[in-house]
């Protein structure tokens, strides 16, 4: 067994602290008046007191007034905004469980994430309220315990049966609540994050994330020095309830007395702007989000030459965009990296000292990894196998689904990714294929399975398949699905618009069908009846006319 260990210095001792005390109570790097958030909306500034005294009387409003007990969970159903931080750390001082749903989600969705997570109390945005309106009612959840936050716009609308977020600021109770504190083991096992993600057998899981993940991850990423180890001003362009927004952009840019410059939304010259005017060292981003600042005219309107370093996480950055990225902000006179790493909890990240364009960075510290062939063995050095690691940082499993954690988890402690990768002698990581069949869409996980269980309840399709389809102008895949119409409409001219419509009307915007429909006699099956997805990619790979985007 051939067993890679991180070049990086090894975490000295664990903290064995809950997330709000490791952040806020005992952070050695806190400085009460420093501004912690930033609205790039309205400019408006919060300091990392004034987050603290927020989130304490949010905390004391959803024990008393909720009635909600430590172990008890929330689901937090919003865009990004500087209330969104008081709502996760309010949970974290209660002893609750933060499930953070996806702002774009179909209220079936919504309704799935609901039931597996147990969700007593949802704090939903303004324009979200009849998404959420309609989950909590399949789901039994009463109407007054859904608490509206402010929308885009800022505004509060609250419907009639439900109730403002603002009854849950018990100012007079945050001034003498206690965060709950958390024994050694309680830290290790119980949930106190449950974002969800996409699997390849269709609806999402939740991710269990323990304190001691958290907070472990924080502690590998200082190991990582001049990347993520000291006070930056960090644009928060990612969505919080994502896991890399949540721990990468959040938590560890408070751990070291930093400040996130809030986006409700990604917006290029507003984007653009806010680097100038915020004066931002690094930016945590995706690759269509690097595209643009590579080829976007707008760009070159603005100084960007605060930027330290821009981050791409959460799907593959090709090396050309990589290049393409430092040198556009390079003509100016900025001296910014476009830098990439990798993580399912993060656990790979790039060593400034020793960086490797296109390749994802080296293995973050107290960390083991192993690359292994389709029966489980090592591969030899230089040859791909699919990456499998192993640390503190590393997920808890699957909520209530411990089939899908056994799948994922090994019994010896290691995640299975289904990312196969190639490490060189150098220890750079790169990210070659995946053994899985999920298409990432802008950073977002889309599970073929999913849609196609969509697509068979049209009465046009009769049979199908989805991949995704790689987009050189978007720098993302796009979903692409192919299908066997109903004998009846076969005919139909615009028979790949009204499907393509017909997904749209039921699905989130990140899981549509922009790479296209596709009509075909049969679908490749093996003989078990398994989709051959290797044979579509072949036929698309031949002719990728569709491969355009349909926005």
């Amino acid at each position: 067994m051939t067993i890679y260990t991180s070049h990086f210095p090894p975490v000295q001792q664990w903290s064995n602290l809950g997330v709000f005390d490791f952040l806020f109570t005992k952070n050695p790097n806190l400085k009460p008046n420093n501004v912690a958030l930033i609205d790039a909306n309205t400019g408006e500034k919060t300091t990392y007191q004034q987050l603290i005294t927020t989130s304490l009387s949010y905390a004391s409003g959803l024990s008393t007034r909720a009635n909600l007990k430590p172990g008890s969970v929330i689901l937090l159903f919003s865009p990004n905004s500087t209330l969104y931080p008081s709502l996760l750390f309010a949970g974290q001082a209660a002893g609750l469980t933060v499930s953070t749903a996806n702002s774009s989600y179909t209220p079936s969705e919504l309704s799935h994430q609901i039931e597996v997570s147990g969700a007593e109390v949802l704090l939903v945005g303004s324009d979200l309220v009849d998404v959420a309106r309609e989950a909590a009612k399949e789901r039994g959840v009463k109407e007054d315990r859904i608490y509206v936050l402010p929308g885009v716009d800022g505004k509060v609308v609250v419907p009639a049966g439900l109730r403002s977020y603002t009854e849950l600021n018990d100012s007079v109770g945050g001034k003498s609540f206690k965060p709950v504190q958390l024994t050694e083991e309680e830290t290790l096992t119980r949930v106190a994050y449950l974002p969800f993600s996409s699997g390849t057998t269709g609806k999402g899981k939740g991710v269990a994330i323990s304190a001691a993940n958290i907070t472990a991850v924080s502690q590998q990423l200082n190991e990582v020095k001049g990347l993520f180890d000291g006070p930056e001003v960090v644009m928060g362009v990612l969505p919080l309830y994502h896991i890399y927004g949540l721990i990468v952009l959040l938590h560890q840019t408070l751990l070291n007395g930093g400040t996130v410059v809030l986006m409700p939304k990604f917006d290029l010259p507003q984007f653009c702007s806010s680097v100038q005017s915020h004066k931002a060292t690094v930016a945590l981003i995706v690759p269509p989000i690097a595209l643009g600042i590579a080829k976007h005219p707008i760009v070159d309107e603005y100084d960007l030459s605060s930027l330290r370093f821009m981050m791409s996480g959460a799907a593959p950055l090709s090396e050309s965009l990589q290049k393409a990225v430092t040198e556009r902000l390079g003509r100016k006179g900025g001296k910014t990296l476009m830098l990439q790493g990798w993580g399912m909890t993060v656990g790979l990240l790039p060593d400034l000292h020793d960086y490797a364009p296109g390749t994802c960075g080296k293995l973050l510290t107290s960390m083991e990894a192993r690359l292994v062939d389709a029966d489980g063995k090592d591969v030899k050095e230089g040859e791909a196998g699919e990456l499998w690691v192993r640390g503190r940082n590393i997920m808890i499993g699957y909520h209530k689904n411990k089939k899908a954690t056994d799948e994922t988890i090994h019994k010896e402690g290691w995640l299975m990714t289904g990312d196969v990768c190639v490490r060189s002698k150098a220890g750079h990581f790169t990210i070659v294929d995946r053994t899985k069949e999920l298409i990432k869409y802008k950073g977002f996980q889309v599970p073929p399975a999913e849609l196609e269980g969509v697509l068979l309840t049209c009465p046009l399709v009769a049979d199908c398949a989805v991949i995704g389809v790689w987009s050189e102008a978007q720098a993302t895949e796009l979903p692409r699905a192919y299908v066997v119409p109903e004998a009846a409409h076969a005919k139909d001219q615009k028979l790949e618009e009204k499907i393509i419509a017909f997904v749209q009307s039921k699905v989130a915007p990140h899981k549509r069908l922009r790479g296209g429909v596709v009509l075909i006699e049969v679908i490749p099956k093996s003989p078990s009846g398994k989709i051959l997805r290797k044979d579509l990619r072949a036929v698309a790979a031949k002719n990728d006319d569709k491969a355009s985007a349909r926005l």
